[in-house]
């Protein structure tokens, strides 16, 4: 009996693995390819159209991913999709068109949106009953750290390596993932299928938790997209790839020193410190000036994520029932899709505005709304589904 009740099962271990091996490489491509377009001759708006692209098809695909993932072999659906997002990434070299790379970045979005997914419901299938939303917390904490780890990874392979050779080695990442998670072999009883409906394809309960970490996850997108550009205007171009390692410090030590409060279900202390942090952060990206204060506000902006994301993910894979967990967890997603994509683009209309650290400290707004939304209603709303579902 104990044996079923630990967290860190073999399944759920190359999950953990896997997950954090495909957001590195996914996020990974993120500063090549616009350098790669470069390359071959595509740039001013045509780039952003090829960045957007794959936005675009994220959002739209999420929800037929849930239809998949709740009528379908939730493990032979991930393991479809995952090689068939392996082959992105040399076909950005067999194809160095621009209409081409437009449709390379449309299929990436359709099979990344099921591949993200899918690893949070099968998370969730592999934890026992009563620890799920630990062990979720736990899980989600790969999203957070593929996301500051794969930047940092593009920016070294691209420093160090031709386009194409930086494009082949996230394939190889990619690989490894596949070659993961064909490890875990997890069995699903045959599935009753309904007919698909795009009624069916949003979970309802999910969507206060989605609507709040999309205000959340606006001054990341904001960051995460232009930071770069950042510190060449402050002349820190240097420290960029050290922001990235302090932000992923910052979510080490974050996760680290929270996880026991999270277990003890002292959720609203931890979200309300967290964005206490993060609002002083952006805020004082008015004032930066030097590199130790970049890096410090990459180690602060990590903290505040390192307990946000994995947290918010835990309040709905802990709240939703098996058989809806695949449509629950691409609802949630779209928060990330949706959120990172607004802070992308509202920093591209302040950038030639009001500038970038303004632009930077201005997203605090996002914040104090996702703050208010939180206490208003969401922590609520988190413990009367909790309670219902103990009821069942």
């Amino acid at each position: 009996m104990e044996k079923k009740e630990k967290i860190w099962n073999r399944r759920f271990i190359f999950l953990f693995i896997t997950n954090l091996l495909v957001l590195a490489a996914f996020y990974a491509s993120i500063p090549i390819i616009p350098i790669y377009c470069q390359e071959i001759g595509i740039t001013g708006a045509r780039v952003g159209i090829v960045l957007t692209a794959m936005s675009v098809a994220t959002i739209l695909f999420r929800p037929v991913a849930g239809y998949l993932l709740d009528n379908f072999n939730r493990y032979r659906v991930y393991l479809l999709f995952l090689a068939l997002f392996c082959l992105s990434f040399p076909a950005f070299i067999a194809f160095p068109m621009f209409a081409a790379l437009i449709v390379i970045r449309l299929y990436m979005g359709a099979v990344y949106s099921v591949c993200g997914s899918a690893t949070m419901t099968l998370a969730g299938d592999v934890l026992p009953a009563g620890k799920i939303t630990e062990g979720i917390s736990r899980f989600a904490f790969t999203v957070s750290i593929g996301m500051a780890v794969g930047p940092y990874v593009g920016l070294q392979v691209q420093s160090h390596m031709s386009s194409q050779a930086s494009f082949l080695t996230i394939f190889g990442i990619t690989v490894a993932a596949l070659i993961c998670v064909s490890c875990c072999r997890i069995r699903y009883p045959k599935v009753q299928r309904k007919r698909f409906s795009i009624r069916d394809t949003i979970h309802g309960p999910a969507l206060p938790f989605m609507f709040n970490m999309m205000f959340l996850m606006i001054p990341y997108g904001a960051v995460i997209a232009y930071s770069s550009i950042f510190a060449q205007e402050k002349g820190l171009s240097a420290f960029l790839p050290y922001f990235y390692i302090f932000l992923v410090i910052g979510m080490l030590a974050s996760k680290l020193s929270t996880q026991k409060m999270i277990d003890a279900g002292r959720h609203k202390g931890l979200v309300c410190l967290s964005l206490g942090i993060l609002i002083l952060t952006m805020a004082s990206y008015l004032f930066l000036r030097t590199g130790v204060h970049l890096l410090i506000a990459g180690f602060f902006f990590g903290v505040g994520y390192g307990v946000l994301q994995p947290l918010f993910q835990a309040f709905v894979t802990g709240s939703t029932p098996a058989p809806k967990r695949g449509v629950a967890n691409a609802t949630y997603m779209l928060s990330y899709d949706v959120g990172i994509g607004i802070g992308s683009l509202l920093m591209g209309c302040l950038q030639e505005t009001i500038g970038l650290s303004v632009g930077f400290a201005l997203t605090v707004i996002a914040y104090v709304i996702g703050g208010v939304i939180y206490l208003a209603y969401v922590d609520g709303y988190y413990h009367r589904l909790k309670a219902a579902a103990a009821d069942l």
